[in-house]
């Protein structure tokens, strides 16, 4: 089942945000994976419930058409300690950020949310999606750091323009370089980033 299109939108969103070079960009990624996650609980509740209301995070993501535990260990109380996070950085801490693999973990945590409620909704991404949260998935805990290393190092010294290291009188080159710059390309090149994800052993997503 594929999931509604406004939720693929904001995840493409999330994602086009994360490989930014702007400042600040892990936070507000994280705080739109947030809301990201809570659109989606209430979708799939409003599948079976027409007027929900106003309803806590809490209580969405314990409705029987959810079914998260909130106090174990596993998806649902990942998702419900990134809330209260995300509560922090916009009500007590308007400075706090997060790191880019805590945002990282964050979006994977929010796709098992989203396969979650329509399940099937991930090989119905479009492919473009898939490949850059392959790389997401690399950047967060679930990555091998071998395999970090060595996407890093490809990304640095791929030939993106070819071979022609000069610029012409009009042009600057900005190489993606280890990580800043990876927006440039991805999810722009997503078929040349899914050539590195595979040299270098990084699974499907």
């Amino acid at each position: 089942m594929a999931a509604p299109r406004h939720i693929v939108d904001a995840l493409e969103s999330v994602l086009s945000i994360y490989f930014s070079n702007c400042r600040h960009k892990e936070r507000v990624a994280f705080i739109l994976c947030d809301e990201l996650v809570e659109v989606t609980c209430r979708d799939k509740i409003k599948q079976t419930v027409t007027n929900l209301g106003k309803v806590s995070f809490h209580d969405l993501l314990a409705h029987t058409s959810i079914g998260f535990n909130v106090t174990v260990g596993g998806l649902g109380k990942s998702i419900y300690d990134c809330h209260k996070t995300r509560n922090d950085m916009q009500h007590n801490n308007p400075a706090a950020t997060v790191d880019s693999q805590y945002c990282a973990d964050a979006i994977i945590d929010a796709v098992q949310v989203i396969e979650h409620c329509f399940p099937g909704a991930t090989p119905a991404l479009p492919e473009k999606l898939k490949v850059t949260l392959r790389v997401t998935r690399l950047s967060s805990r679930h990555g091998d750091p071998a395999q970090q290393a060595a996407f890093a190092n490809a990304m640095q010294g791929f030939p993106w323009r070819g071979f022609r290291d000069r610029a012409r009188q009009e042009e600057t080159i900005v190489a993606p370089g280890r990580r800043a710059n990876w927006g440039l390309v991805i999810p722009s090149e997503y078929g040349r980033i899914e050539e590195i994800l595979n040299s270098v052993g990084v699974p499907p997503f």
